[in-house]
């Protein structure tokens, strides 16, 4: 690969009589790394150029200086330079971008080549780097070179930056907590235009402005296991000069300059690196195992056909209700309802006015499908009253106590929800029935002899691979009225995702449509001064990150109190199920035997319609 394939024509020219600050204007205008400087326009002879590094070396905006002084001759890049040449000589020369001149008799610039741009070429090539991680690539050697507190003063950067010649600074909290918070590059400086310090001025020197006035706020970060390519992405998308390296604990340990990636795809790992697994990504979803979404009476009309000799249990509401539940005010936020859920280890909460009448229910199921749609807002700011609107189901049944437990599960199905309340004849609350209300109300009849095969759903529906993104999961969940899979690659059985382990996990991100794996992005890149940032991420959550490993199964032969006692047992929603050979059908979970229950239920089932309250 030569120069020409790789370089851009985007020339900056400028003669080398130019102000310095003129300069800065023109490489704060137009985002240039270089300028190439010549004798005179247009037709003049070829200098050399300046780059971004030589702009910050201007202190005062009433220097004099120009360009002439810091221009550089070297490295000379012609156009049939070979790419492991290019390399070598931005490496000799630290620079990270240069001009390619026509040949060496006719030294005319022709184009800029960067480190950027032969990432950018190297990805278009398809080829694939040697090294694999950014722990194999990383430099650590003088890491605190790299490194400045937000409250130090710029000019302690600006030395660093302009001295020792390095691309860019991470950003810390302090000297003790060395957690990324920002990142200073050249770029920075010239677009503030606040690191002046008035050196060339006969202006006395004003006090400093401090890093965090002037860093952009967040910056990329990697793991050691996070792909070379999901790098080189982001360094060509944004340009990125450094990108920090942290551990599971959000510290630095290393960071990944653009020559570190560039050399992970030529050389591979530095001298000493072991190899590193990286993070999985999504594998396709192939053509068979896209949800088939059908019209909801559809889908009831399959799920609601009644089986022959169906028996109804004689089991009632008031026998399995629940006595109480916990509630939360419709001023509360979801975040409130998260904790009081998370701190009183249910699924569900009422959702209540002031005067303690009964508006709807949220349930963890709610949430995962809203903020799945709306994004991860919990996490980012206080939310909106009006988001809570977003997550309530206000369509919650409400039946006598002396309804039947089929007539309550076919309920249930129907009107889509997660919780029925219960009254007596003067319409007072008495308690609630859930799914798992439901399902130890039919771990109760008497004579169960229903076996697994009867209420697993198709073969292989509740199946998914462990590198699916857990977003696909979700949606096969929502699109087959399940609430629990078994995760199995190939014959190997490694547990199941269930609807209660998933807590507040946002599954796709509102602006994005994915939610991460690993915390890549930390905050939008802001100026220091503004408070707005927002959280977007890259690298899809997998179904390995969230499921619960699982060993035990049931076969199909097996009566379904086995499965709902390992449910019970273990606090998941769904067991594996086995066919007579060994083989990995599905999961039973516990809509199946609420949907088991509606197939008993009557045609016609009467609710109440009285207001509800509870005691405030």
């Amino acid at each position: 690969m030569k120069a020409w394939e790789i370089m851009s024509t985007a020339l900056v020219k400028i003669t080398r009589d130019t102000a310095l600050t003129k300069a800065r204007m023109l490489f704060r205008k137009k985002g240039n790394r270089i300028a190439v400087v010549y004798d005179s326009l247009p037709e003049g002879k070829y200098l050399g150029f300046i780059n971004r590094r030589d702009i910050i070396t201007l202190t005062s905006v009433r220097s004099d200086r120009t360009v002439r002084d810091l221009i550089r001759g070297y490295p000379k890049i012609y156009k049939d330079t070979e790419l492991e040449d290019i390399v070598k000589m931005l490496s000799k020369f630290n620079v990270y971008a240069c001009p390619v001149l026509e040949s060496p008799i006719d030294e005319q610039a022709i184009g800029i080549v960067s480190y950027k741009q032969i990432i950018r070429a190297l990805k278009n090539s398809g080829i694939i780097p040697r090294a694999k991680a950014a722990g194999e690539i990383m430099t650590q050697d003088y890491l605190d070179l790299f490194v400045i507190p937000q409250k130090e003063r710029i000019t302690k950067a600006w030395a660093r930056l302009v001295n020792k010649g390095i691309p860019g600074l991470v950003v810390v909290r302090d000297e003790q907590i060395l957690k990324p918070v920002g990142i200073l590059t050249p770029t920075d400086l010239i677009e503030s235009g606040r690191w002046y310090f008035r050196r060339e001025s006969e202006h006395a020197i004003t006090t400093p402005a401090r890093v965090r006035k002037i860093m952009k706020r967040g910056v990329v970060v990697a793991y050691r296991d996070t792909p070379i390519e999901v790098l080189a992405d982001f360094i060509i998308q944004y340009d990125f000069s450094i990108i920090p390296v942290v551990n599971k604990r959000g510290s630095l340990i290393g960071i990944v300059t653009q020559e570190d990636v560039v050399r992970g795809y030529l050389e591979g790992r530095k001298p000493g690196r072991r190899p590193i697994r990286i993070v999985p990504v999504p594998i396709p979803v192939t053509e068979k195992e896209l949800p088939v979404y059908l019209p909801k009476p559809q889908i009831l009309g399959q799920v609601l056909i009644q089986k022959e000799k169906m028996r109804v249990s004689g089991i009632t509401v008031s026998d399995i209700a629940e006595p109480g539940i916990p509630a939360i005010k419709i001023n509360d936020t979801v975040e409130h309802a998260r904790n009081v859920m998370l701190r009183n280890k249910v699924n569900h909460v009422l959702v209540i006015d002031n005067e303690g009448k009964i508006l709807g229910s949220i349930s963890k199921r709610q949430l995962l499908y809203a903020l799945g749609i709306r994004g991860p807002l919990w996490r980012r700011r206080t939310f909106e009253k009006q988001f809570i609107f977003e997550v309530i189901n206000e369509n919650v049944p409400i039946v006598r106590a002396n309804m039947s437990i089929e007539e309550a599960a076919k309920l249930m199905v129907l009107s889509d929800s997660d919780i029925i309340l219960v009254v007596d004849e003067k319409g007072m609350f008495k308690g609630i029935i859930t799914k798992d209300t439901l399902v130890k109300g039919f771990l109760a009849i008497k004579d169960l002899d229903t076996v697994v095969g009867n209420l697993i759903t198709p073969s292989k529906i509740s199946i998914v691979h462990p590198d699916h993104s857990l977003a696909h999961a979700v949606r096969r969940m929502r699109a087959y009225y399940l609430d629990a899979l078994a995760v199995v690659d190939g014959n190997n059985l490694l547990g199941v995702l269930s609807e209660n382990r998933l807590p507040f996990l946002a599954l796709e991100d509102a602006r994005t449509g994915l939610r991460s794996r690993r915390l890549l992005w930390v905050r939008r890149l802001e100026r220091g001064g503004r408070k707005q940032g927002r959280y977007i991420k890259i690298t899809p959550l997998l179904v390995r990150d969230a499921l619960t490993p699982f060993k035990r199964v049931v076969s199909i032969n097996e009566n379904v109190r086995k499965a709902i006692q390992l449910m019970i047992e273990n606090d998941i929603d769904g067991i594996p199920v086995v066919d007579n050979k060994g083989s990995i059908l599905g999961a039973v979970c516990k809509n199946d035997i609420v949907r088991e229950l509606a197939r008993a239920g009557p045609e016609k089932i009467i609710k109440e319609r009285k207001e509800v309250r509870i005691n405030v």
